[in-house]
């Protein structure tokens, strides 16, 4: 198939593509895979970073007109919008700059080419593939980006190779926050929330985190001993339990619940055989533990949640007893988390809580929050940001408070493209 390059192609109609593009898709066209080679090899001058031959490259391109968003009828008959100027602020609310910023890179694993598009696998090309005689080409769509990509990355790459420092320097000057990495102190983020701030510090107040304060400051002794000597199934519900209370998750009607009763109807459920041994036996759950009942399953998840956000109340087996590790510090859970921490240090509970000087921090306003890029889930993000910052929570820029959190963040620099 000939396909020749197309000069121009707006933000709007890159996003379409993009987000209906297959995950790697494979391009059994004799003429697209030598246009995905040159695309290949257009970004050849550009420095490896990390394993996998990986190069990128940042690409500006223009978001166009109104009319390259599309129609006011077609958002109104789709119910997006009622107004004409409804349907204006929209275009504005997607497309708030001129132009929008797109990370092109590519990648190689023995006869295996990876082409990422704003950090989504687009294409893959093996060299070896052999592909059937009938072949099926994309939509135009897609031809029409395969068009237009080769020229985009060579103008890129020679403006890098005209001034390497200028390329960078406008980088650092001109790439949109989105893209970034940053952080923001998160008292200065309350404030700017204003009424719609979740105030942690309020929430629990003073007593309670004082309680935190006191725990963490004892924990850090060296006489503070976390062993229980031996540990049962009903232990463990009771430990639960605690937990619970603290939150007051059972109300009256339920409040004849037994401790194993509330574990069943709060935790994860993959209990590995927990629920069936002998709840009154050290012997029994130490079996149980040993024996892999507690792999693979989520029997310390004490209260369901994401990947991310829900409790867990772990269970370990030292040569000197028994631990128990509290965690949770998702900012959506940190609340029920800090209540629970407090609960079992009031009642004597020996315990670990995981990140404890960091919650302490967030319920107090006193940490940062790690804005990430918008193509990052913000979960599990501390790799973006040096350990001693101590970051736990991320967010991407979003578009609330958005001028004004880019105004209050930090924002570290941005990585250099160098050449080869």
């Amino acid at each position: 198939m000939d396909l020749q390059e197309k000069k121009t192609m707006y933000a709007p109609k890159i996003d379409t593509v993009i987000e209906h593009i297959g995950n790697g898709q494979m391009m059994s066209d004799e003429g697209i895979r030598k246009k995905l080679m040159e695309i290949y090899q257009a970004l050849e001058p550009v420095k490896i970073s990390g394993d996998d031959y990986n190069r990128m490259i940042w690409i500006e391109v223009p978001r166009g007109n109104i009319g390259d968003f599309g129609t006011f009828e077609e958002y109104r008959d789709d119910g997006w919008v009622e107004t004409r100027e409804g349907f204006n602020q929209l275009w504005l609310d997607y497309y708030p700059d001129e132009t929008k910023w797109y990370s092109f890179a590519t990648a190689k694993y023995q006869q295996q080419r990876f082409f990422y598009f704003s950090s989504k696998l687009i294409f893959t090309l093996d060299e070896k593939e052999d592909y059937p005689s009938n072949k099926s080409y994309p939509p135009p769509e897609i031809l029409h980006f395969l068009e237009w990509l080769p020229g985009t990355v060579k103008q890129a790459v020679g403006e890098l190779i005209r001034d390497t420092a200028a390329y960078n320097q406008y980088l650092e000057k001109n790439l949109s926050y989105d893209k970034r990495v940053g952080r923001i102190n998160r008292m200065d983020f309350w404030k700017l929330q204003g009424k719609d701030a979740r105030r942690l510090d309020k929430k629990l107040g003073r007593a309670i985190i004082g309680k935190l304060a006191d725990y963490i400051n004892q924990s850090k002794k060296k006489t503070y001993d976390c062993t229980l000597p031996h540990m049962t199934a009903n232990d463990f519900y009771g430990y639960c339990d605690i937990c619970y209370t603290a939150n007051d998750y059972f109300k009256k009607e339920n409040k004849d619940l037994t401790p194993k009763e509330k574990y069943l109807a709060m935790a994860d459920g993959r209990d590995d055989g927990l629920r069936d041994i002998d709840a009154n036996s050290a012997e029994a759950f130490k079996e149980w533990y040993h024996g892999g009942g507690c792999m693979g399953g989520h029997p310390w998840e004490i209260c369901r949640g994401g990947n991310s956000t829900h409790i867990s109340l772990y269970v370990s087996n030292k040569k000197s007893g028994w631990q128990l590790y509290l965690a949770g510090s998702s900012v959506a859970r940190v609340e029920e988390n800090v209540r629970m921490a407090v609960a079992l240090f009031e009642n004597s509970i020996p315990f670990k809580l995981r990140d404890a000087e960091e919650i302490l921090r967030m319920i107090t306003g006193k940490d940062y929050i790690g804005i990430v890029p918008d193509h990052v889930t913000p979960r599990y993000c501390g790799g973006f940001f040096p350990k001693d910052d101590r970051i736990i929570d991320f967010m991407n820029l979003g578009w609330d408070y958005k001028s004004q959190i880019i105004e209050k963040a930090f924002w570290y620099p941005l990585d250099k493209i160098e050449l080869q």
